[in-house]
């Protein structure tokens, strides 16, 4: 066995490019790493050996660990937390870390909190220096998050915090809280955790000097943010690099720039998961005006990724797909197609391509990370969980004509048991998941034949405990003047038009309509959305005609100002108007608005002959053309 130790150690001490000059057999090395994984299971006593081999080969022990299913040695090992710092500082280890952290989880260990409290009874001994454990809590915080384990990595952030506002107040500890402020939110933003993200965010404002009532009841609020933010990022960048404090220099990803940008993009992903979507577009913005030439891959992706939502929700689609495409390019040539870095970036190119109505295309981007998440992380993660539902929606909407909803379905289902068994009972993620079941619940019901299935009624009824609960839950985050919650009030009233109750449905729609109004203005798609759903009930089921006429105009006229003639909603509207106009013995009317849905026809075959580009053939564009592309005043 010590000849084995001997040669590993060799083999770690060569680089890559001389071991492939030298034509070392992979096999031999692979059976090396396999023998000792053997010695180690059988020989408690041995595995003190591990200590003196480097970083590249105690990682390559830990994954054939993995690859040969010794998970409760590997779990053991990974447990400790002085191991587990010295995998986090390797900087090749963290793809194969992620999988064997996934795995050793899912076979039962509770690594996540095992780690966290590790980390907090060190932090109490007293045997650390503080600076030591400052860096260690952002290093362990910031993989846990990275890994979803939300809850845990908040417990570390929060210790590190403390310790990082115990110390003096100098220039160089007060950067160290900023950047357990930036790890924090996006930690409290995935897991919802608002009230502590409201603390955190002001404490992100102080530290930037920016006063934290600044946005309050001013209806230019995140403009005055950001004119205010850019004097705080004009500090001299000297004034926060510490000499004695590696690490932290003008071009490192911890460089007073790079964080600044990085904590702008938190607080606009802040801003987004709450709905406030003004807000979250001008703190992208003012993040993507900060990217430059030699920020960090990681951080410039990230950017981007928030910046294209941002577009995507503002209805700046040219905007959105110049730069989720550049994020998904960037993301494959830093990280490779295996990394969850570049699924978080398809994930973003497919809400951005479900809402400019490329449904195939935004399906097969949806499968295409699923199955990279399901790689890193096997079955049995949030992000796992967020891709499932996302990939339930897009099916949703894909299958909405064929009626076959049920490989939709699946996906949904999946997507809940995966969250309920991750978070408490009333987590507002389990919102979207619920909503999302309900809505394909409803479809499956509907296109039952009547007669044919006893279990439709059922159906209906378990749509409506879903939709109730997603409901009570947005409630309970958000209180009611907000989009989400104005959504659930829409679907509520889809459903109810389904069952039959028609009163209840125009009190929901009626409700949705004006909050989002209020929210987001009478011209916005969500508005035009709650509108056609009005209009429905009106025509089909109340005999409002006149009053579905005006509305049916509206809900077009919102379509085609935001979408154009081709938009996949217009077919509803412009039936809606045959219906209506055939009800009211306009037939001239009737007629025209038949030929609007036959030229729609037309268009909509053309557009399926039409390719989006494919995934691989984005081309990365230099910063500079980027930023002269997206800010051109006619996007």
């Amino acid at each position: 066995m010590h000849r084995v130790f001997l040669y590993l150690s060799k083999m770690a001490n060569a680089s890559s490019s001389a071991l492939r000059a030298k034509k070392i057999p992979d096999n031999l090395y692979e059976l090396c790493l396999t023998n000792l994984v053997n010695y180690l299971q059988k020989s408690k006593c041995g595995r003190n050996v591990l200590d003196g081999l480097p970083d590249t080969v105690r990682m390559d022990v830990y994954y054939k660990m993995l690859q040969e299913k010794r998970l409760c040695i590997l779990g053991a090992e990974l447990s400790k937390l002085d191991v587990f710092e010295r995998l986090m500082r390797f900087a090749g280890s963290q793809l194969k870390l992620l999988q064997c952290f996934q795995a050793v989880i899912e076979h039962g260990s509770r690594l996540s909190a095992e780690l966290a409290a590790s980390y907090l009874a060190k932090t109490e001994c007293g045997c650390n220096s503080r600076l030591d454990l400052i860096h260690l809590g952002l290093r362990l915080g910031g993989f846990l998050n990275e890994a979803g384990w939300y809850a845990d990595a908040q417990r570390v952030l929060l210790r590190c915090r403390e310790l990082c506002q115990e110390m003096p107040q100098t220039t160089y500890y007060k950067r160290l809280t900023l950047e357990c402020c930036h790890r924090l939110l996006n930690t409290q933003s995935a897991y919802c955790c608002f009230p502590a993200a409201a603390e955190t965010y002001a404490l992100a404002l102080q530290l930037l000097g920016i006063p934290d009532d600044v946005t309050a009841d001013l209806p230019d609020g995140p403009l005055a943010v950001a004119d205010t933010c850019d004097k705080a990022l004009q500090t001299d960048e000297e004034e926060y690099i510490d000499s004695d404090c590696p690490g932290f220099g003008a071009d490192s990803s911890w460089g007073w720039s790079a964080l600044c940008t990085r904590v702008c993009k938190e607080l606009s992903a802040l801003f987004f998961v709450r709905c406030d979507y003004s807000a979250a577009y001008v703190w992208a913005l003012r993040a993507l005006r900060m990217l430059t030439p030699h920020t960090p891959h990681k951080i410039t992706i990230e950017v981007l990724r928030a910046c294209g939502k941002a577009c995507v929700v503002k209805r700046r689609f040219g905007a959105a797909g110049l730069l989720v495409r550049q994020a998904v390019a960037l993301a494959r040539a830093a990280f490779g197609v295996n990394h969850p870095r570049y699924a978080a970036a398809l994930l973003d190119l497919g809400f951005y391509l479900l809402n400019i109505d490329s449904i195939v295309h935004s399906v097969a981007v949806y499968e295409e990370a699923l199955c990279t998440l399901r790689r890193v992380f096997g079955r049995s993660s949030l992000h796992v969980a967020t891709a499932q539902e996302d990939l339930a929606y897009a099916l949703y909407v894909l299958e909405y004509s064929s009626g076959r909803f049920y490989k939709a379905r699946d996906h949904a289902e999946r997507a809940i048991r995966i969250i309920e068994n991750l978070v408490p009972p009333d987590h507002l993620l389990l919102a979207s998941a619920k909503r999302v079941k309900a809505l394909i619940l409803e479809e499956i019901a509907l296109d039952t034949p009547a007669g044919q299935d006893m279990t439709a009624p059922t159906l209906l009824e378990e749509s409506e405990a879903l939709h109730k609960a997603a409901l009570a839950l947005s409630m309970m985050a958000f209180g009611e003047k907000n989009v989400q919650t104005a959504k659930h009030y829409g679907n509520l009233g889809r459903l109810y038009q389904s069952m039959q109750k028609f009163q209840d449905a125009e009190t929901m729609h009626l409700k949705a309509i004006a909050i989002k109004e209020e929210l987001l203005g009478p011209e916005d798609y969500e508005v035009g959305l709650s509108i056609g759903h009005l209009a429905s009930l009106y025509n089909y089921h109340m005999n409002m005609h006149c009053a579905a006429e005006k509305l049916y105009l509206r809900s077009i006229s919102i379509s085609l100002k935001l979408f154009g003639e081709r938009y996949s909603g217009l077919e509803y509207d412009y039936r809606g108007l045959v219906h209506v106009f055939t009800q009211l013995k306009r037939h001239d009317r009737a007629n025209h608005y038949n030929r609007l849905l036959q030229h729609w026809q037309e268009l909509r075959e053309q557009s399926k002959a039409e390719q989006q580009p494919a995934l691989g053939d984005e081309q990365i564009l230099p910063l500079s053309e980027l930023h002269a592309k997206f800010f051109a005043p006619n996007d």
